[in-house]
């Protein structure tokens, strides 16, 4: 649905309000459910556990009769900065992907990275992301996920390991050439096959992640280390 974009709304969803040991902090009011990533010293950047903890609130608030709408948030004024890198540079023995999309949940992206997550849960109620500060990569996906999203001015969305400039076609073709070329050229066969080939929303996610995982240990693991040890792709910056 079509972004509303709001001044500014921490004073009820945003603030730093971290809950020692909880990755994930959720709250009732009424029939609604508030539920927050409280991991605000990283931006709210999500590691396994708090994947796994997504998708439990969500799973647990789509089964209570007593529930009509959830809200999605981020502690500390970011939404959420995608994929924990340090997990991923650090602990790539841990990752276990699941490569059939009928078995489990789905993964939250950062280069089609990352553990069992939320981003191919589909709710039978209405979600709504609130978003402030940062909202990229596994972050996009996580807004992109609800039904509507309610954005402040100031918040920044994208997946910078993908953006680029627009001052020249061909200052454009040199930053593309220079991107990881099997992510890029990944993410563009599964768009255009789910646009145009895919039969149903599970044989799409399945092309996905039939063509995306052999990218995982070839670039998004070593692009992970850069991220971490060089501080390569910082501030949506890649050299």
């Amino acid at each position: 649905m079509a972004l509303r974009f709001l001044r500014s709304w921490k004073p009820v969803l945003g603030g730093f309000c971290p809950v020692a040991g909880r990755t994930v902090v959720s709250e009732r009011r009424g029939a609604v459910v508030t539920v927050a990533i409280n991991r605000p010293e990283v931006r709210n950047a999500v590691n396994q556990e708090t994947a796994r903890r997504l998708l439990q609130e969500l799973e647990a608030f789509d089964r209570d009769p007593g529930l009509n709408v959830a809200v999605l948030h981020g502690k500390g004024g970011n939404f959420c900065a995608g994929y924990d890198l340090k997990e991923l540079a650090n602990h790539t023995d841990s990752l276990k992907l699941e490569q059939d999309v009928t078995k489990g949940p789905g993964p939250m992206r950062c280069d089609r990275v990352v553990p069992s997550g939320p981003s191919r849960l589909q709710l039978s109620k209405p979600l709504i992301a609130a978003v402030s500060g940062y909202a990229v990569a596994g972050g996009l996906e996580l807004a992109l996920l609800a039904d509507m999203r309610v954005v402040e001015e100031s918040a920044v969305m994208g997946v910078f390991c993908r953006r680029f400039a627009l001052e020249a076609a061909l200052q454009l073709a040199d930053q593309i050439s220079s991107f990881p070329q099997k992510c890029l050229r990944a993410d563009r066969s599964s768009a255009i096959y789910s646009c145009y080939d895919a039969q149903s929303f599970t044989q799409a996610m399945q092309f996905e992640m039939d063509h995306g995982l052999p990218v995982v240990p070839s670039e998004s693991v070593a692009g992970a280390t850069r991220f971490t040890s060089e501080g390569a792709g910082r501030g949506g910056k890649f050299s």
